[in-house]
């Protein structure tokens, strides 16, 4: 036992003397009696604390290490990292060890530990944590490959790829879209993949994929800036954007540029607004214009051409030849 005193005596016929030695058995410690892992510490997405609580032997010697196997689950594979954690940098209170584990911490992933006690006389046998999960953290990357095809002069198909696995750093719940133009202010879908996903433009559209949104209602022969996001329980990720003009009505892609005649809105070859006259119409009102230059540097004039518009959405378009 330890710490036990053994008394040894020598005896002869004349005379006996005794000695009393002091014997202390060591050995390699026992398993901890408990590890836990708990997401958080410095940063609650990237680090851990490490929990341990010391076994009632220990070996009868000082620990000098702590052995850390820490795996971890990463998009679908196994990574594993040991750490030998010098006894002294643990945060002691009583039997527990306390210490954060920062480096290499990734959001959204599941970590275990196994956790081994040394002395100067060997390594004692492994306690395994349960397992958890990190925090979410905003994607560090938007949607892939965002591509737009027209479905007629005012509706546009965008689609997109999800966010590589590696970027999402949480469970991808949505995605928003974002399309504008010199005549459109800035307007958002939400594209969701539950009914419980509840954004700032306060539209939800639960769909089985979320890779694709028809935008209808457009102004034709317009040029649209379109951004996709991704959405996940921390945030929303970067946008990634595309450029993309609605046909002309008249099936081309647009029409030849010409001088516009006073008093009347034209948008030209690339879809930008050449002239800035807006003419309040009720119903009823005649509208007349004095006719430009029969023809400029880009030809003849062929048409003109005469916009309703209504609350920004065009209602009705007549051509008007000379």
């Amino acid at each position: 036992d330890d710490g036990n005193a053994i008394l040894c005596t020598a005896k002869n016929a004349v005379a006996e003397d005794t000695r009393t030695a002091h014997i202390k058995v060591v050995d390699k410690p026992d398993a901890p009696y408990d590890v836990k892992l708990i997401p958080g510490g410095v940063d609650e997405v990237r680090s851990i604390m490490l929990r341990v609580r010391l076994p009632v032997y220990t070996g009868n010697a000082e620990l000098t290490d702590v052995i850390v196997d820490l795996n971890a689950v990463v998009v679908n594979m196994q990574q594993s990292s040991k750490l030998a954690i010098d006894f002294s940098n643990f945060e002691k209170n009583g039997t527990v060890l306390l210490y954060t584990i920062s480096s290499g911490i990734l959001p959204y992933t599941c970590y275990a530990a196994s956790v081994r006690l040394t002395n100067d006389y060997g390594q004692g046998a492994a306690k395994t944590s349960r397992i958890v999960r990190t925090e979410e953290a905003e994607p560090t990357s938007g949607p892939a490959n965002v591509s737009v095809r027209d479905i007629d002069a005012t509706s546009l198909l965008v689609t997109w790829l999800p966010v590589p696995l590696a970027s999402r750093n949480g469970n991808i719940t949505a995605h928003q879209v974002s399309y504008s133009s010199p005549h459109h202010t800035s307007r958002k879908r939400s594209i969701c993949y539950n009914s419980k996903c509840f954004l700032e433009s306060q539209q939800r559209i639960p769909v089985s994929e979320g890779l694709s949104v028809e935008l209808r209602d457009l102004q034709s022969n317009t040029k649209y800036r379109i951004q996709v996001r991704a959405i996940n329980g921390a945030g929303y990720s970067s946008w990634t954007s595309v450029d993309h003009a609605t046909k002309d009505l008249d099936g081309g892609s647009s029409p030849m540029p010409f001088t516009p005649p006073p008093g009347y809105n034209i948008l030209g070859a690339a879809g930008m607004k050449v002239d800035e006259t807006h003419i309040p119409a009720p119903t009823g009102t005649e509208i007349t214009f004095a006719a430009g230059p029969a023809s400029d540097e880009n030809g003849p004039v062929d048409f003109y051409r005469l916009l309703l518009v209504d609350m920004g959405r065009v209602k009705n378009v007549s051509k008007l030849h000379p």
